[in-house]
């Protein structure tokens, strides 16, 4: 039995959404304008990244080689740590720069007002 949506429950699936897409906007011109300052724009990386923005969650797709880029560390063999000379925080840093932004906006940003701006687009 699926249940049934109420008006505020589609309103505030809906200011989720706008939360998140705004936040994955952000996140991607964070990401882009680093990797056009440190040469990284010719490259793949900008081009095979994704994000998807819906009611309830923001997903973020890469390649794994996004991954070895943002790493300082790359293994760790009989106690010792090999650091890389060139990392570049393209992922961690940026995303949970923003987190606290998108929890912050979640918690206190659904107030009346929007839920009445919300109504206004709705009709």
């Amino acid at each position: 039995m699926a249940a049934v949506k109420t008006l505020d429950d589609v309103l505030e699936g809906r200011f989720v959404h706008r939360v998140l897409s705004s936040a994955s906007a952000d996140i991607n011109l964070a990401q882009v304008k680093y990797m056009d300052s440190h040469g990284m724009g010719a490259s793949d990386l900008k081009s095979s990244r994704s994000f998807a923005a819906s009611e309830s969650a923001l997903e973020y797709a890469q390649k794994l080689k996004h991954r070895f880029v943002d790493m300082k560390n790359t293994s760790r063999c009989k106690k010792r740590v090999r650091k890389k000379k060139n990392f570049h925080p393209i992922y961690n840093k940026i995303a949970y720069g923003h987190y606290n932004n998108i929890v912050r906006e979640l918690k206190f940003g659904y107030t009346d007002a929007v839920k009445e701006e919300m109504r206004k687009l709705e009709e």
